[in-house]
C-alpha cells in the first residue's frame, strides 16, 4: 500500500462539458501538499487479483480480502462497504443522476471512494474557493473530509466501478450549497486553524533540533522530536524522520501520524524513507500522559554520564535554580525516573510506562547509556525544559568531577542524620501488617522451590537457634511452623531475620512488595543530601531488609540518598543502649555530637542522647503515645525536623 499520486489541477473558470478535463491554459497543477492541506487523503491499492461484484449493497468480503484494503478499513473504522457501478447501462436515469452528482454540496461524514475499474473526476473547493479537479482511476482510494464543498462527475469514458466505505450506517444525503452555517462545514473551516498550527509546529520542531545540534545534543542523525497538532485526545502527532542530520532538517521532512499510527502525511523528500524509531515511545507517552503536547529526545554527554552514575531508579535534585524551568516550583524536589537502555526504542516502551506510573508528573525520563526524553505541554515548553534539564545535568556532572568543590550548606549542625524505619520514614503498621504476613505465607512455597543450598543454610540456622532455646528441632519440615510461630511472637533472632530477608527480597524483586514511605520521606532525604549531610538507617530489621524497603519503595528507589545501614548486630548493641550509637558514630567517622537521630521510640531517643547525639521524636499516625514530660523535640513530618 502506498500513498496515491492522484493528478490534480485547477479548473478553468468556464465549464461547458463537465466530463472534459477543463484545465486552465496554461495548466496549473495542484500538488499533493495542496490536497493534504485541504484534508484530503488518498492511497494506491491495485485491485488486481481480487474479485469484486458489479453491485453489492452492502458488500461483505467473500473469501480472501485484500490485506491493504483491510488495514485501511480497520485503521479508519470503515465498517460498512458497498459496491456500485456508474454507467449508462448500469445506472437508471443515468444523465439526470450525473447532473445531481455535479451539484456542489457537502456531507456530514467523510466521503470515501475506492475505484475498482474505470475512472472519474472529483472536484473540490480550495481555501480561496477555487475549483480543483482530481482524476481518479483504478486503484485510487480517496477520502474527502466532512464539510468540504465538492462534486463528482464521470469522464468521457462514462464508466466507474467503485466501492463506497462508511463509518456506521451510511448516510448519502447531500447538503447542497449554500451550507456555510451547517455544523459540518463550520467544523471543516475550523480545521484550517489546525493546519496553521501544524505549519507553525513544523517550523518550531525543525528550529529546535537545529539548535540542539549546535549544542551537541543531536549529533550524527541522532535525536528526535514530536508534537501533537491540536488538543483533542485523537489529535495526530508530528514526528521527525530517521536518518536525517538534524542540522539539515526541513519543515517538510516530518511525518504526521494519527493516534492509530496511520501515516496521514509523509515527507516528499526522496531521501526521507522512515519515521524515527522514537515514534513508538512518543505514542506511548502521549497516551499515558494527556497533559503532554510535545517531547524532545536528546543524546547529550551529561545525560549519559549522570544516568550511569546514579545508583537508583530516579534522579532527584532541589538546589539548582534552573529546575524551575522543568515545572518544579519553590523548594520542591525535581524527580526524573531512570530506565535501563534496550536494543530498540520499541522495547523501551514498557519501562517508560512503568516509570510514568510511578512518577506521573515527571518532566523527563533518562535512559542509561542513551539519552533523555523531555516532556512539555507545548513544543516551546518542551524546548525550554530540554535546555533547563541539560543545564541541571551539566551542573550535576561537573560536581562529580575530580577536584570539584560541591556547594554545601553545613556550616553548623549535624553532619549525619540517622533514621529509624517504622514510625519514622515508614508507617508503623507496614512491617507487621505487610512484611510479616508475606513471610509467613511464602515460606512454605519457598521451602518447596528454593535452592537446596539456601534451604540447608536456613535449616542449620533454625537448628542452632533451637539448641540455644533448649528445644528440639525435627529438620526442614519444622522450619515453616517455627517461622510462623516466631513471627507471631515477634522474635528478633538471626535465623528468622535471615530467612525473612530471603523471602522479602523475592517479593520485592517480583513486584509483590513495595516499601511503604510517608510522602515527606523522599523530600526530606533529598533536602538533607543536597545540604551535604549524610543520611543513614538504624533499624532492628536486618541491613538487607532495610535496603530492600528503600530500593523498592512506593516512592521509587531511595537508596541513592542513603550512605549506610545499621542493625543491632552491626551496631554491636540493641537500639535502646547508648553503646549502639557510640559504635555507629565511630563507623561513620563523626563525633556523636555531629549526629541527629530521628525515631518514634522514647527509649531509643534517650539512648542516643546519652551517647551524645541530638534526637527528635516523630509523631506519626499509629505511633505509641509519649509521656507529656519526655523532654525531646517532636515533629509530625521529617521536613519539620529542626536539624
Amino acid at each position: 500500500m502506498a500513498m496515491s499520486t492522484i493528478e490534480a489541477w485547477y479548473m478553468a473558470d468556464k465549464v461547458t462539458d463537465q466530463t472534459a478535463e477543463n484545465r486552465c491554459d496554461p495548466n496549473v497543477p495542484a500538488g499533493s501538499e495542496v490536497m493534504l492541506d485541504l484534508g484530503i487523503l488518498s492511497w494506491k491499492v491495485p485491485p488486481e487479483g481480487f474479485s469484486y461484484p458489479q453491485k453489492a449493497v452492502p458488500w461483505y468480503p467473500d473469501g480472501i480480502q485484500d490485506p491493504a484494503l483491510k488495514r485501511i478499513r480497520e485503521s479508519r473504522g470503515y465498517n460498512y462497504a458497498d459496491i456500485i457501478t456508474c454507467s449508462e447501462e448500469c445506472l437508471p436515469d443515468y444523465h439526470n443522476k450525473l447532473k445531481s452528482f455535479f451539484e456542489e454540496h457537502i456531507h456530514s461524514d467523510e466521503e470515501v471512494r475506492y475505484i475498482l475499474k474505470g475512472s472519474g473526476y472529483f472536484d473540490v473547493r480550495d481555501r480561496s474557493d477555487k475549483w480543483i479537479r482530481m482524476k481518479l482511476s483504478a486503484g485510487d482510494i480517496i477520502v474527502l473530509p466532512e464539510g468540504i464543498y465538492h462534486r463528482f462527475t464521470m469522464d468521457t469514458a462514462n464508466y466507474t466501478h467503485a466501492m463506497r466505505l462508511f463509518k456506521g450506517e451510511p448516510v448519502w444525503t447531500p447538503i447542497n450549497r449554500p451550507a456555510d452555517v451547517h455544523g459540518s462545514r463550520m467544523q471543516y473551516l475550523a480545521n484550517f486553524a489546525q493546519l496553521e498550527e501544524e505549519r507553525e509546529l513544523r517550523r518550531t520542531i525543525a528550529s529546535c533540533l537545529r539548535s540542539f545540534f549546535n549544542f551537541g545534543w543531536c549529533l550524527g542523525s541522532s535525536g528526535a522530536m514530536s508534537a501533537r497538532v491540536g488538543a483533542a485526545p485523537s489529535a495526530p502527532m508530528l514526528v521527525t524522520p530517521s536518518g536525517v542530520p538534524k542540522e539539515l532538517l526541513s519543515d517538510d521532512d516530518l511525518y504526521l501520524i494519527s493516534m492509530t499510527r496511520e501515516h496521514l502525511k509523509v515527507p516528499t523528500n526522496s531521501k526521507v524513507t522512515k519515521v524515527s524509531d522514537s515514534a513508538d515511545v512518543f505514542d506511548a507517552i502521549y497516551k499515558q500522559r494527556p497533559d503532554v503536547g510535545a517531547i524532545c529526545h536528546i543524546h547529550s554527554v551529561a545525560c549519559v554520564l549522570v544516568a550511569s552514575q546514579e545508583p537508583g531508579s530516579v534522579l532527584r535534585s532541589r538546589d539548582i535554580e534552573m529546575i524551575k524551568g522543568l515545572g518544579v516550583a519553590g523548594d520542591a524536589v525535581l524527580e526524573i525516573p531512570i530506565v535501563d537502555n534496550k536494543p530498540t526504542e520499541q522495547e523501551l516502551v514498557p519501562s517508560f510506562l512503568e516509570a510514568l506510573k510511578a512518577y506521573p508528573h515527571a518532566p523527563a525520563i533518562l535512559v542509561r547509556d542513551h539519552g533523555a526524553y523531555v516532556l512539555g505541554k507545548t513544543a516551546e515548553k518542551a524546548k525550554i525544559a530540554t535546555e533547563c534539564l541539560a543545564f541541571v545535568l551539566d551542573v550535576l556532572q561537573r560536581r562529580e568531577e575530580p577536584g570539584a568543590k560541591r556547594r554545601r550548606h553545613v556550616a553548623s549542625g549535624p553532619r549525619v542524620v540517622l533514621l529509624d524505619v517504622e514510625g519514622t520514614t515508614t508507617p508503623i503498621t507496614f512491617v507487621k501488617d505487610r512484611l510479616f504476613p508475606y513471610a509467613a505465607s511464602s515460606v512454605g512455597p519457598w521451602l518447596k522451590s528454593g535452592k537446596p543450598e539456601d534451604i540447608a543454610k536456613v535449616s542449620a540456622a533454625f537448628a542452632e537457634q533451637c539448641r540455644e532455646d533448649g528445644a528440639a528441632f525435627a529438620g526442614n519440615g519444622e522450619v515453616e511452623a517455627l517461622t510462623k510461630e516466631w513471627i507471631a511472637k515477634d522474635r528478633k533472632v538471626p535465623a528468622l531475620k535471615n530467612l525473612q530477608g530471603i523471602l522479602w527480597r523475592a517479593g520485592y524483586e517480583q513486584g509483590e512488595l513495595k516499601g511503604a514511605m510517608y510522602d515527606d520521606t523522599p523530600d526530606a532525604l533529598a533536602r538533607w543530601t543536597a545540604e551535604g549531610r549524610r543520611v543513614a538507617i538504624f533499624s532492628s530489621g536486618s541491613r538487607e531488609a532495610q535496603q530492600l524497603i528503600y530500593k523498592y519503595s512506593d516512592k521509587g528507589d531511595l537508596t541513592g540518598y542513603l550512605s549506610a545501614y545499621f542493625d543491632p548486630t552491626s551496631a554491636m548493641a540493641p537500639k535502646q543502649e547508648a553503646s549502639a550509637y557510640v559504635q555507629i558514630a565511630l563507623s561513620l567517622g563523626i563525633q556523636p555530637s555531629e549526629g541527629h537521630f530521628c525515631t518514634d521510640i522514647l527509649g531509643e531517643a534517650k539512648a542516643a542522647r546519652e551517647a551524645g547525639w541530638k534526637a527528635t521524636l516523630l509523631l506519626r499516625p499509629g505511633n505509641a503515645p509519649l509521656p507529656a514530660d519526655h523532654g525531646f523535640p517532636t515533629a509530625s513530618s521529617l521536613l519539620d525536623v529542626e536539624i
